[in-house]
């Protein structure tokens, strides 16, 4: 069964009530991407943070722009990790590749191949990998702009190409194409926002939702 848009028919027979049901038994899935996304953006940004208090300890490397003909000092610190306790008790953890700093730009950092294992509440897990993402701590702004992927314990994919994350705001956006799905859900579309403090997500541009035919 398909939805594209809110203007497209169904692509099997079915009554409007059975396709509310299963749309809404459905819907708890997308619902944790509610609680999965900002949280992301939350983890990423203690690190970034702690990376840039204990930043006077790290190494550097002299990076040399032959356009400018000067070198810039940029801290770098290889395999950071986290590990802490959510508010709810339970702990996670989150780590990086490497984590680096301009001197000039004391304010934003970046992270490299990003891995981390979020609980949620109740007795769900939620996994994230992210090849890349810079930070800025003065505008608590997180820009992944690269390739993520979001996945919880029960079989849920989210892939993103990239994602503009707003701290202060508790604002998610994207304008490249989102893709989630599980075993019997499949939700795409080329842009997503989340806002009003995670409680309302805007799935934009092409959406179309596929759900099992054969689910009862």
């Amino acid at each position: 069964m398909t939805v594209r848009n809110q203007y497209e028919f169904f692509s099997i027979e079915s009554s409007f009530s059975n396709i509310l049901k299963k749309t809404y038994f459905h819907s708890h899935k997308v619902r944790l991407l509610k609680i999965c996304l900002p949280f992301l953006a939350l983890i990423i940004a203690l690190i970034f943070c702690w990376f840039t208090f204990f930043s006077i300890s790290f190494s550097f490397d002299k990076v040399l722009l032959s356009h400018e003909e000067e070198e810039i000092a940029q801290l770098t610190m290889l395999n950071p990790r986290l590990e802490s306790y959510t508010n709810f008790h339970k702990p996670y953890w989150i780590k990086a590749e490497k984590a680096f700093q301009d001197r000039k730009s004391s304010g934003i950092i970046g992270l490299k191949n990003i891995t981390a294992e979020v609980p949620t509440k109740g007795q769900g897990q939620i996994f994230i990998d992210a090849q890349g993402g810079v930070y800025d701590n003065i505008k608590s702004h997180l820009q992944l702009n690269e390739p993520f992927t979001v996945t919880t314990k029960d079989g849920i994919i989210a892939k993103f190409i990239a994602a503009n994350i707003d701290l202060s705001k508790s604002q998610f956006n994207t304008d490249q194409p989102v893709n989630i799905q599980s075993a019997n859900f499949h939700l795409i579309a080329n842009a997503l926002q989340v806002c009003e403090k995670e409680q309302v997500m805007y799935f934009q541009r092409g959406v179309r939702i596929v759900l099992d035919k054969k689910e009862k």
